[in-house]
């Protein structure tokens, strides 16, 4: 059973954890890191999926305790606002773990967080070089504030954020874009969820629906319309293109959260919500057709699909059509994450303190890189995945991720 795998894969997060003030926390290249990317916010993420499921893993209590230290020690705590590596993280981890719960500590800690952020934002907009993304920018910010809007003073800064982003949109023959970096030595667009124009877009709705503001859905529409006009291929199949313009070393697209249909796919279902229209489940079809014709995840080639994890691999995958069974009850959909699931799990790695994976890195002279802990590049967000996949009626954790 999955769920039996998740258990051991926290088992393992345990053994690699290290004592810090207040709790535990996790490494990364041998540096305390205490986000949502790798680091202590992230293993509460998966803790909680894992919860959610009914699985307990014994290292929640721990990376918990570390969070709402790191709130009360205020800034001490060497953190940005970005919200994969920073204060939004955090507090997007311990709300997750507060709705699983019902722990009133962790959700006090969470909304202190989202408070402290807002009233820094008229600082942070006031810079033209801030980054728009999901991973380290406004967008990311914006979908953390969102869920704070009961405070009037948080629910002002969602709109003054969701307001400065519509003002760095850019206006192309296909539809709306962001740049990662709005400045203008910066010449590329990620079109995709984690750095560019399909985050952006869910997020603008998501304060749209939450603010009450329809101008912000009505931008995020046509951002939207700008991916459908750019998903299809010349060479058949659906995947919005990884990057605009095209570099030579790098691939034509990807299929993971971060810049492929994966991640696309949440923000066509959020608007079906919002404003339904045929479109956007014709969307969310290229975006499962494009990943059925990637056949994922099989290894055509060096380099491709070398990923397990959820930002750039098949638990993403597998993530997003759980909750596509989810939103339909469509069996093949749980039927395709299970063959995923299966995937995974013939690539665990067995050690004495429990289960873990590694990615793969064919340029690197040992190709099998070091097993990590975190969400979205480790173990804690693979074995939230197969937990939830053991109770598959499990509500999402985080819709967007």
């Amino acid at each position: 059973m999955t769920g039996d795998v998740a258990g051991q894969a926290f088992a393992w997060i345990a053994s690699v954890a290290v004592a810090t003030d207040g709790g535990l926390s996790w490494t990364e290249n041998g540096q305390v890191d205490d986000g949502l990317y790798v680091g202590t916010a992230g293993v509460l993420l998966g803790c909680a999926e894992a919860v959610a499921a009914g699985v307990e893993p014994r290292v929640a209590e721990g990376a918990r305790d570390r969070l709402v230290h790191l709130v009360a020690a205020g800034n001490k705590a060497e953190l940005d606002d970005g919200l994969f590596e920073g204060w939004p993280g955090i507090a997007v981890a311990l709300r997750a773990w507060a709705d699983v719960t019902g722990d009133d500590t962790a959700r006090k800690a969470a909304t202190t967080i989202i408070g402290r952020v807002a009233a820094r934002m008229p600082d942070r907009l006031a810079d033209p070089d801030r980054c728009t993304d999901i991973i380290s920018g406004d967008a990311g910010i914006l979908l953390a504030l969102v869920d704070g809007c009961d405070d009037p003073a948080v629910a002002a800064a969602a709109g003054q954020v969701a307001d400065g982003l519509v003002g760095l949109a850019l206006d192309r023959p296909d539809g709306l874009h962001w740049r990662m970096d709005p400045t203008p030595a910066y010449e590329h667009l990620l079109p995709g969820f984690s750095h560019g124009t399909a985050g952006v877009a869910y997020a603008l709705a998501r304060a749209g629906e939450t603010l009450g503001r329809t101008d912000l859905i009505e931008v995020a529409v046509r951002a939207a319309d700008g991916l459908l006009a750019l998903g299809h291929q010349p060479g058949g199949g659906w995947a919005v293109p990884l990057m605009i313009p095209p570099k030579p070393d790098r691939p034509t697209v990807n299929f993971g959260w971060c810049h492929g249909p994966t991640g696309v796919i949440r923000t066509f279902a959020l608007l079906d919500t919002l404003v339904p229209d045929p479109r956007w489940p014709q969307g969310i079809d290229a975006c499962l057709q494009g990943l059925r014709d990637s056949r994922i995840p099989e290894r055509l080639y060096p380099g491709y699909w070398d990923n397990l994890a959820r930002c750039c691999g098949t638990a993403g995958v597998g993530q997003v059509l759980l909750d596509r069974y989810r939103a339909t009850g469509d069996p093949e959909m749980l039927a395709w994450s299970r063959r995923l699931a299966d995937d995974v799990l013939a690539r665990t790695l067995t050690t004495p303190a429990g289960l873990t994976w590694s990615n793969f890195e064919h340029t690197a002279t040992v190709p099998d890189l070091p097993p990590e802990p975190g969400f979205m590049q480790g173990a804690a967000g693979i074995a939230g995945w197969l937990a939830r996949l053991d109770a598959p009626h499990t509500g999402p954790v985080l819709d967007w991720l």
